[in-house]
């Protein structure tokens, strides 16, 4: 009885969304989940299960593939495609075992699935996953929150912000793959049990590992990536020491760490810099002073990504001095406004919430911190031109 209210407590305040077009499944699913404390929304088709989601906006979608109008895979498309619901966990509930319909489940935005006929612990047991992987991502986003503290703190909380929506998708993949690989190596445990073992279907269940572990390897191998970008680019915003870093790969981890902010639009960001440039300087300054620059791009430039447009980063070293040349083909900066970028709490977008800080901390960056120098040339229509030079 204490083990009952102590899991039905955990779980209070969590509301999932299932939708099924079979009500002996729909009810058997829902008794059992509101047992375990789920407040349970339900829906017998994708459409309805989209109306339910917009409005409800419920912690997780258990969600049947084989359904009449819209099936799962569709359904979830749309889902993710939908600014309400895209950051919704969803699992797939179905009798297909093709690896390639598991895959596709992947591949349109779900992070697992269990099979039919579905096993109640097992449906728990990955719903209690998920719960826990979106509570990590909510402990990043409230760490996030408590770094904006200042405009020159705000790209370390962006980072933040874009690590946990970045790493959410390859882990949530990672873990869905293994249930398969554990699947797998349990069928293949009953097919030896079997007096007569049937080779195809042995070599059917060992080629789903084998596409299980390769799914399983590349998304934690992209998950790693990311965690030593995030570990090198938090380090480096965080502390004023000098050392030497390879130019490009700063740059580079600077754009990854707005990935989240930019890939829904057409602006396209390209970097020329030799491979091999390696200074002694402060890459936590430069990743600072880029990161403004193109969040500026985004927001002024581009008008919040709604405009098409490319941006360009070019850099080279003149003896003992780094010289970076950041331009892009936005709408540029009235010429009665370009004197006055660089001044504190300046901002043509105070309307919507701009500071007026990040150009003068760029500036204050550059000129006092790196003694260097910058230069902002700008025709309105044509976009902008930022010339950056500085000793290392």
């Amino acid at each position: 009885m204490n083990t009952e209210i102590s899991t039905q407590s955990r779980y209070q305040g969590y509301t999932l969304l299932i939708v099924d077009d079979n009500p002996t499944n729909l009810g058997v699913l829902t008794d059992y989940l509101e047992e375990q404390g789920f407040e349970i929304l339900s829906a017998e088709d994708g459409y309805m299960g989209l109306k339910i989601a917009q409005f409800a906006q419920p912690n997780m979608i258990l969600l049947d593939v084989m359904m009449p109008g819209i099936d799962g895979f569709e359904t979830c498309r749309r889902l993710k495609a939908d600014d309400k619901t895209q950051n919704i966990p969803v699992i797939f509930m179905t009798a297909l075992e093709s690896t390639k319909d598991k895959v596709n489940g992947f591949k349109v935005g779900g992070v697992d699935y269990v099979t039919k006929p579905v096993q109640q612990e097992e449906v728990l047991a990955r719903i209690s996953t998920h719960l826990r992987l979106q509570e990590l991502t909510h402990q990043l986003q409230q760490s996030h929150q408590k770094l904006v503290q200042s405009e020159k703190m705000a790209s370390l909380g962006r980072l933040v912000a874009g690590f946990a929506h970045e790493l959410n998708t390859p882990l949530g993949v990672a873990i869905g793959s293994a249930f398969v690989l554990e699947e797998e190596s349990k069928k293949i445990n009953r097919l030896m049990e079997q007096e007569e073992v049937d080779v195809d279907e042995l070599l059917s269940a060992l080629d789903s590992i084998n596409e299980g572990s390769n799914l399983t390897l590349s998304n934690l191998e992209r998950a790693a990536n990311l965690v030593s970008s995030f570990k090198r680019t938090a380090v480096d915003q965080t502390s004023d020491e000098v050392r030497s870093f390879q130019v490009k790969e700063v740059i580079n981890d600077t754009i990854n760490t707005l990935h989240n902010r930019f890939k829904q639009t057409d602006i396209e960001i390209s970097v020329d810099c030799p491979n091999l440039l390696k200074v002694k300087s402060l890459p936590g300054a430069l990743e600072q002073i880029l990161t403004n620059l193109l969040m500026n791009s985004l927001i002024h430039g581009f008008n919040e990504g709604q405009q098409a447009g490319s941006i360009n980063v070019n850099v080279q070293l003149d003896r003992d001095h780094l010289h970076l040349e950041y331009s892009d083909n936005g709408k540029g900066i009235a010429q009665e406004n370009l004197e006055k970028i660089f001044e504190p709490f300046f901002t043509t977008h105070r309307a919507h919430g701009g500071s007026g800080l990040g150009m003068y901390i760029c500036y204050n960056i550059i000129i006092i911190q790196l003694q260097g120098t910058i230069t902002c040339e700008s025709v309105l229509g044509t976009g902008v031109v930022f010339k950056i030079d500085y000793p290392i």
